[in-house]
């Protein structure tokens, strides 16, 4: 059983529900922007989001998924500009590449600026990905920085997919988006940048070698 997260008190904002969409943007930014958790759809599988500068948001985060620290987690942006701002450098050609191929499902591992919380930046290295929904792009720059996110799982078992399951399995956060349709069941791809050429970690929903 999940550790419980404790739902709204009576007076309380009840949690964002319903699809993920242009209509539920501002509502969804509005619960990590304050320091919440929401469950929410990416180009791939739902995911726990919170703020990137919200320590307490992501420590939620890992206890509800019964996580070491160590792990890292990916975080998204907004744009390449916005992924700037995780980065201490550019290695080699990761730059030109990864403008080339964001946004899409492919998460790059990159040298972290050192300000970054080891929580998210383990080994001095940073997972980061422009995301292809142009409505969660659209919610990162509501938000107004990069946010955290992770599959809807206990640690070391399969993510879950059915939003109606995972409230059951997590209440008490701040919002629970749905998925319009059916959404992939593979996770993003991840490919490592920091070494001399760049190592596919996880194979996943975008094609690596990249095309093109």
């Amino acid at each position: 059983m999940a550790p419980e997260v404790r739902g709204p008190r009576r007076g309380e904002t009840p949690p964002v529900s319903g699809s993920f969409g242009r209509s539920s943007i501002r509502s969804a930014a509005a619960v990590l922007a304050s320091g919440g958790v929401a469950v929410l759809p990416t180009d791939t599988i739902y995911g726990f989001h919170c703020a990137v500068s919200n320590c307490r948001a992501i420590e939620i985060i890992l206890k509800l998924k019964r996580r070491r620290a160590s792990g890292g987690f990916i975080l998204l942006a907004a744009d390449a500009t916005m992924a700037g701002t995780l980065v201490e450098r550019w290695p080699g050609t990761s730059r030109k590449t990864l403008i080339r191929i964001w946004p899409a499902p492919l998460t790059a591992i990159l040298p972290a600026r050192s300000a970054l919380s080891p929580l998210i930046s383990p080994g001095g290295k940073v997972a980061v990905r422009v995301p292809a929904r142009a409505d969660l792009r659209a919610l990162i720059e509501r938000v107004g920085e990069p946010i955290v996110s992770t599959s809807v799982n206990l640690s070391g078992r399969e993510p879950m997919t059915r939003i109606a399951d995972i409230r059951r399995a997590f209440p008490g956060l701040g919002g629970y988006l749905s998925q319009r349709g059916r959404s992939s069941a593979l996770p993003s791809t991840i490919v490592d940048f920091t070494v001399d050429a760049p190592l596919l970690v996880r194979a996943g929903s975008y094609p690596w070698p990249a095309p093109g």
